[in-house]
């Protein structure tokens, strides 16, 4: 079985959880997927990639709302994870907001 059929019986689950903005690094160690083919299989079933688009991001989201987890008493790390990426993620996004916001 190539590597491109053997994630097929997951396509649905798979390209649910990118839609939604799960990271392809988790995407990778949840199905034990290789990038190449999370791309493969995303290309042939049609779903565009995220590119830049980070508002509909895991990190977009998690910049949309930064402010108010913090008040909540969550700390960076945790708002990270909440969102399933890594700190410094968060961080670049965060700058990246404030960098354009000038």
């Amino acid at each position: 079985m190539a590597a491109a059929d053997k994630f097929e019986e997951q396509a649905e689950e798979i390209i649910a959880l990118y839609s939604e903005g799960l990271s392809v690094a988790r995407l990778r160690e949840r199905f034990g997927i290789s990038a190449w083919a999370l791309y493969g299989l995303l290309g042939r079933h049609r779903v565009p990639l995220r590119g830049t688009a980070r508002r509909d991001s895991a990190s977009g989201r998690a910049v949309a709302e930064f402010e108010r987890l913090r008040a909540d008493g969550m700390t960076h790390d945790e708002i990270a994870d909440k969102f399933g990426i890594k700190p410094v993620t968060l961080k670049r996004a965060l700058q990246q907001k404030a960098a354009t916001s000038r």
